[in-house]
């Protein structure tokens, strides 16, 4: 995948991303919102960007429709470009 349509699919993502969270929290919260997915183990070189991460378990659930917008991002940009790779 270029970096171009990567930065793209970034920017799409991040207007669904609600007032007051980081992307990253955001991220964490969309891995934690899997029923398989009992934690999600990030890094972080900084004590404030381990209590940032820590955060993102407290957040609420992510809604089905946002999750289901993140998907039509990852089918239409990400997907077609990488997909054939496993």
């Amino acid at each position: 995948m270029d970096y171009k349509t990567g930065l793209e699919a970034v920017k799409e993502i991040r207007k669904l991303v609600p007032a007051g969270t980081s992307m990253t929290q955001f991220a964490l919260r969309w891995i934690l919102n899997f029923d398989a997915v009992t934690c999600a183990i990030p890094g972080g070189k900084r004590p404030d960007q381990v209590a940032e991460n820590c955060k993102a378990s407290d957040l609420p659930g992510i809604s089905m429709e946002v999750m289901q917008k993140v998907k039509g991002i990852y089918d239409a940009r990400v997907k077609p470009l990488v997909h054939q790779r496993w």
